[in-house]
């Protein structure tokens, strides 16, 4: 029974040395996996990365063609033209000159140069580039949400595998004290419903423990799945890290200084707002005058400037046009009011994301706090618990002590066992959500 106490007391209060039985000559179907590499894993197969990176590649073509519209356009075109007829007159008795040709061929080329479009063009481009950066943050925040949903489905499958081991060693101290009252019911010193209860207790474990079988397999379908893994190797996943805590506490003040930095739904944010304003410029451009000049060099046969003549020649055109808007029925001050407003309201929504943020952190704080008194308070339970069934047993076999106070000692040392697992469950938990909350992503969307 010793044995069985000191056993449960180290799976309970060293984490790190909560290690798989592994049977002799087994091996692993699947390489041991550290948290770092289910993180890596779940963002490499992440359709949702997939989609943020196709979005990045439209915003840098977007910003492409924003600037494309600080250089000219070249147009080359090229024609044959068959005529049925050409018109001829008589220059003198017996000879006339045709005015044109029956076969027409042309070829030019044409050039067009915006000069000055009203800030139009300057503001379309640093809306792309904005984009290229919006783009970027909306990674950021992908990448902040599944680094936090694989840490919490990390963190379920370590879980369920503490309770799975504190139900099998329940399990077998139950079993050896069944083993001590049947000895003790054929000496006659213990009951046949002595041996019934005890029975009942070990049938009562049994279910538990193939209950939380069934919730580690659960687990670790869900972590599979996340990761984008084959389903059918889950029960064969082995993971190395361990539910641990530290004593010391980040404060709120520290937190609060880089938070609305590190915080990428804030940069997006904020993005939206320079966004709109270019919005606004571009729609006030429309008020104002524009310029573009345009010019054209071409060879044609016949030429137009050789009367009569069937022989190729040049030419060449250049032309400046100053367009001013006069009358547009109010369009364009519409269109203003209507960027203004959605800036209004992506500044009303910032400003709604920061207290949201300020609410969420101080939540996040006094939630891992809690978490923490929790983990040293059932800490000491487990070694009380244990020291207390040891003597309990002790007085057991000695007649000093009922069965029933054996039970209810071995029921306590379960039950404070799952609590310490459970404390540093939420523990864990609650450190991830702090650094979720505060946006330290730690450079792992590479």
């Amino acid at each position: 029974m010793r044995k069985f106490i000191s056993c449960l007391i180290i799976l309970t209060l060293n984490p790190v040395l909560m290690l798989y039985p592994q049977e002799a000559g087994s091996e692993r179907k699947n390489s041991p996996l550290s948290l770092d590499e289910c993180i890596r894993i779940s963002m490499e197969n992440n359709r949702q990365i997939l989609l943020v990176n196709e979005a990045a590649n439209q915003a840098d073509a977007k910003y492409a063609e924003a600037r494309a519209r600080l250089f000219p356009s070249a147009t080359i075109t090229a024609s044959y033209t068959r005529l049925d007829t050409v018109q001829s007159f008589e220059v003198m008795p017996g000879k006339s000159v045709e005015m044109g040709s029956l076969n027409n061929y042309k070829a030019d080329l044409a050039l067009k140069q915006s000069v000055y479009m009203g800030d139009r063009i300057w503001a379309g481009i640093r809306s792309g580039k904005l984009g290229q950066l919006m783009s970027s943050t909306q990674k950021d925040d992908l990448v902040r949400a599944i680094v936090f949903q694989t840490k919490r489905s990390y963190y379920d499958v370590i879980f369920n595998e503490e309770i799975v081991r504190v139900n099998l060693t329940s399990e077998d101290v139950i079993t050896a004290h069944l083993d001590d009252v049947v000895k003790q019911n054929r000496e006659g010193m213990a009951s046949n419903y002595d041996v019934l209860r005890t029975q009942v207790q070990l049938s009562n474990i049994r279910t538990l423990r193939l209950q939380s079988q069934s919730n580690l397999q659960k687990s670790r379908l869900v972590l599979m799945s996340l990761m984008g893994l084959p389903l059918e190797d889950a029960a064969n996943i082995k993971l190395t890290d361990r539910l641990v805590y530290t004593e010391s506490m980040p404060t709120l003040f520290d937190l609060e200084e880089n938070t609305f930095t590190n915080r990428p739904d804030l940069r997006s944010a904020q993005i939206k707002i320079d966004l709109q304003k270019e919005m606004v410029k571009i729609a006030k451009a429309e008020h104002l005058p524009t310029v573009s000049i345009s010019g054209s060099y071409g060879e044609e046969k016949p030429s137009r400037y050789l009367v009569g003549q069937d022989k190729w020649g040049d030419y060449w055109s250049l032309t400046a046009v100053l367009s001013i808007p006069v009358y547009e029925g109010g369009r364009v001050n519409a269109r203003v009011r209507q960027e203004k407003s959605a800036l209004q309201q992506a500044e009303i929504l910032q400003n709604d994301l920061k207290e949201r943020i300020r609410l969420e952190l101080a939540q996040a704080v006094l939630g891992l706090k809690d978490s923490l008194a929790l983990v040293m308070s059932q800490k000491d339970n487990v070694k009380q618990a244990a020291e207390g069934l040891r003597l309990v047993e002790i007085g057991y076999k000695n007649g000093a002590n009922t069965q029933l106070e054996v039970m209810d000692s071995q029921m306590a040392l379960d039950t404070a066992s799952k609590n310490y697992v459970m404390s540093l469950y939420q523990y864990n938990l609650s450190l991830a959500n702090l650094e979720m909350v505060t946006g330290q992503i730690q450079n792992l969307k590479k």
